[in-house]
């Protein structure tokens, strides 16, 4: 029994690294795209945000599709979808090609993702899932770490369709180990899945996703066709959920102050980190000229940092709370940020480099404690809601900072010549971009602040 749940816990890092690996690989690829296939910001900021989209629009859908058809067939699912998708992202002879490929990825990881934790959950004995959940979390760290490292080398030497090519053998190893040793277990009787609920909340996401990407053309008809659509799908998504007798959602869960608190606060955190770890490939390869393979360990600095300091800042929390460490993470985090705003041309490595140390220090004051307090809010029996709710928080975030940090860049594009428009975004709207994070972590510290106390007990499910 213990052999078989040392190959468990390898088969979710396999599918947590791969996943991470793909989250964190795929910025430092942005400038050389645009070159390549000779395409703009606006379009190229879609290679990032449509993966994003689809894990957002299908996390929960595919955590209720687990308990219709099993774990395992999922796992494979996610395996099988991500891997087909990588193959086709590293053949794309177009940007539209790519998107669309990076959407079929997306697929694939929103079933990674939302099955990894529980796969780990039923296989482990109470008294050792924390150990199990604990060695994923490294495997996280490692996969933001090794990503941009990685990603520099691949696009200098072998081009930026090596970035995707590198997820085949890893995939196909995941998808080989999994069908050989995940059990097959029997699904749990007949399962209602909220499958309009599924629908209604992916095209909310996406109607909301165009309406800002229009957003920086000005006032034109098809904004405002966006819009209607946008108040039309929440309407009808709330509806639903609230007649559904299996809701996607449980609306009654927003009720609980701790709880709604803290994904707020989870949501700007995530915001933030998706536009600044956007725009700041862009920074360091297009306005201080560095290498892509110089980007990549010009960036590593902060998930290393928050591989070392995060079980510090946790520990921390167990003694003092979730409040004190969260708000000071969040603090640091958006102040760090914005100092990136004092950067010219021809700054140094040393300016990069401290910055994003202090970068992840925040990050490692925040997470564990947001992260605790979000599935410790629920009671025990919910864990694997509360921990799909934790990641459709940090997804949403993450589309919205690139989002709206591509209307923000695009608004200096706009103004300037096509020619200038290829080179990639100017100072100034890189520069607009951080002086916004600042706002965004200003609204994520007041969410922090009003969460209301609660004692550390042992009903909270660790760090995550």
């Amino acid at each position: 029994m213990r052999h078989q749940r040392r190959w468990v816990t390898l088969i979710i890092c396999v599918g947590v690294y791969m996943s991470t690996l793909d989250a964190s690989i795929i910025n430092i690829t942005l400038p050389t795209i645009i070159q390549s296939l000779n395409t703009d910001l606006a379009a190229v900021a879609w290679v990032v945000m449509a993966y994003l989209i689809v894990i957002t629009g299908c996390l929960l859908l595919m955590g209720r599709l687990s308990d219709l058809f099993g774990q395992r067939s999922l796992y494979l699912f996610g395996f099988l979808t991500f891997t087909t998708g990588s193959a086709l992202c590293g053949f794309s002879p177009t940007i539209y090609f790519l998107i669309g490929s990076r959407m079929l990825q997306g697929l694939g990881a929103s079933a990674l993702m939302a099955n990894g934790p529980a796969i780990l959950t039923t296989a482990f004995p109470e008294e050792e899932r924390g150990k199990a959940l604990g060695m994923v979390g490294s495997v996280v760290s490692a996969g933001f770490l090794t990503g941009p490292i990685l990603g520099g080398f691949l696009v200098e030497h072998l081009g930026w369709r090596s970035v995707f090519f590198i997820n085949l053998p890893i995939g196909a190893m995941g998808f080989y180990l999994s069908l050989k040793f995940l059990e097959r277990a029997v699904p749990p009787g007949k399962t209602r899945v909220d499958f309009w609920g599924a629908f209604l909340l992916f095209f909310l996401l996406a109607f909301f996703l165009l309406f800002l990407n229009r957003l920086a053309q000005g006032s034109t008809p098809l904004l405002w066709v966006w819009l209607f659509l946008i108040l039309i799908s929440f309407t009808l998504f709330i509806r639903v959920e609230l007649r559904s007798p299996a809701p996607l959602v449980d609306l009654k869960l927003f009720r609980r102050r701790l709880f709604i608190s803290s994904l707020g606060a989870s949501f700007f955190s995530f915001w933030m980190s998706g536009a600044h770890t956007f725009v700041t490939p862009f920074f360091l390869q297009n306005i201080l000229e560095f290498s892509p393979s110089k980007v990549g360990i010009l960036i590593f600095p902060v998930a290393l940092t928050v591989m070392v300091m995060a079980p510090f800042g946790g520990r921390f929390s167990d003694r003092v709370g979730v409040r004190i460490p969260a708000t000071v993470g969040l603090a640091l985090t958006s102040l760090i940020v914005f100092s990136f705003t004092l950067l010219k041309p021809g700054a140094s490595d040393f300016d990069i480099l401290w910055r994003q140390v202090v970068l992840g220090i925040g990050i490692s004051f925040f997470n564990p404690a947001n992260n605790s307090a979000i599935i410790g809010s629920l009671p025990r029996e919910k864990v694997g809601l509360a921990s799909s709710f934790l990641a459709l928080s940090r997804n949403l975030g993450m589309v919205m900072g690139v989002a709206i940090a591509e209307v923000v860049m695009s608004i200096r594009l706009s103004s300037t010549s096509l020619e200038q428009a290829k080179a990639g975004p100017s100072l100034e709207s890189i520069q607009d971009v951080w002086k916004l994070t600042l706002l965004i972590g200003i609204a994520a510290i007041l969410v922090s602040w009003a969460r209301e106390s609660k004692p550390h007990s042992k009903e909270s499910i660790g760090h995550g």
